[in-house]
Order: structure tokens, then sequence, then C-alpha cells
């Protein structure tokens, strides 16, 4: 994944559209961009695609228009005031995600007044907008996961509101946190807590093995 993240800005400081703004803003003219300088040129943004379980999708983004890229159009709704940073590990674990939003349309909070947003899918790209034509230039995955829960906080004051969302995401590895039901390996039984001595699975393993089928004629 770092290696593919790595290869997408070394395109992007090859890429002439970046080069050629990075040059008329700054009286250069430079043939190749640093991470840097590309980073002074193009515009980010977040762009999140949201799989509600009756089969309907939204696309957002905190973009200050709206967006078309892949084929759908991502609307710009809400601020985003706060993504919490991921980390990278060696391990496996469900680390979740908390989001913060202001500002967000009547109708998506009526979505999620109606607990439309129950376990959702939602994925997270950093998107990389070219400086002269406005398109997306590349993606940069951020999270992946499941809506597990969201709060809405609404303020009037003065005949006018503000509202803002914080939602909370289960990463796509939550089910590494769910209790053990049934294993085919007893590696996997055991590895779930309170299962580390029990050799049931491995009892079977053996009786299979030993078991001997005959054919009655």
């Amino acid at each position: 994944m770092r290696d593919e993240i790595r290869q997408k800005f070394k395109q992007l400081c090859s890429d002439e559209d970046f080069i050629s703004a990075y040059n008329d803003f700054n009286g250069t003219t430079l043939s190749v961009l640093t991470e840097a300088q590309l980073m002074s040129t193009g515009t980010l943004f977040n762009i999140v695609d949201i799989k509600m379980k009756d089969g309907a999708e939204l696309n957002l983004t905190d973009g200050f228009f709206d967006v078309s890229h892949e084929g759908k159009i991502y609307l710009a709704t809400g601020d985003f005031l706060d993504i919490a940073s991921t980390s990278e590990e060696k391990e496996i674990n469900n680390k979740g995600l908390n989001v913060k939003i202001s500002n967000v349309r009547p109708e998506y909070i009526e979505l999620i007044r109606a607990k439309r947003f129950g376990k959702a899918n939602v994925d997270i790209r950093l998107a990389f907008m070219n400086p002269n034509k406005g398109t997306v230039a590349n993606t940069f995955p951020v999270f992946s996961g499941a809506v597990d829960s969201i709060n809405i906080n609404v303020e009037i004051k003065d005949d006018e509101s503000t509202n803002e969302s914080e939602i909370a995401l289960n990463s796509l590895w939550e089910v590494l946190d769910k209790s053990a039901r049934q294993h085919a390996s007893d590696g996997v039984h055991r590895s779930y807590a309170g299962n580390e001595n029990d050799g049931f699975f491995s009892r079977i393993g053996a009786w299979n093995s030993e078991h001997i089928w005959k054919t009655k004629q």
C-alpha cells in the first residue's frame, strides 16, 4: 500500500498540468516537482461513499463544489471538522474512526434520524484535484468500514440553526471483535479469549482422521 501511494505521488510530480501550474505561479521552469511543490499546487479534499443496507448510496465530499469522479457525483455538503488520523500497524485490529461534520443538509439529518445509516458501509478517500482541469487527478485510501453510531446536535439561535454530527465508524475488521461461534480450525478457535485450553476441535480433527468409511453390499 505504501509503495502504491508513493508511486501515485511520483506520477503526479511529473504531470504536466501540475508542473505548468507551479511554474506559472512561481515564475520557474521546472520539469518535475518535489512532493512539497506538488502539494502547493493541487487541492486536497475527502470523498465519501456511503452504501446503506437498503441498497441506497450517498456520495459526499467536503470540497467547495460538487465533484464528478468514476461516474459518480459527489455532493458538496457540510464541513468535515475532524477526521481522526489512522495509523499503520503490522497487526490486524479493529481500529475505528470518528468523524465530525457540521452544517449537514436537512435531508441527510432526516435520514440519520430514520436510522437509515445503521451499519452502512463507508469508504473514505483523500482526493487530489488537478489545478488546471478541476478534475480528480488521483485518490488515496483513508478508511473502509461501517457506521457504528451517529450523534446529532442541533442548536437554534435567533431563527438560525446550526448542526453538528459525530459519526463513529468500525473498521472492516470489526468481525475480529465478535465472539467465537463455529470454527473448522482448532487454531482459530483457540485464538479467541477463553478458548486457549479448549481442545474440542482438535479432538474432532483426530476423530475425522481416524474414521474409516465402509460400504455395505
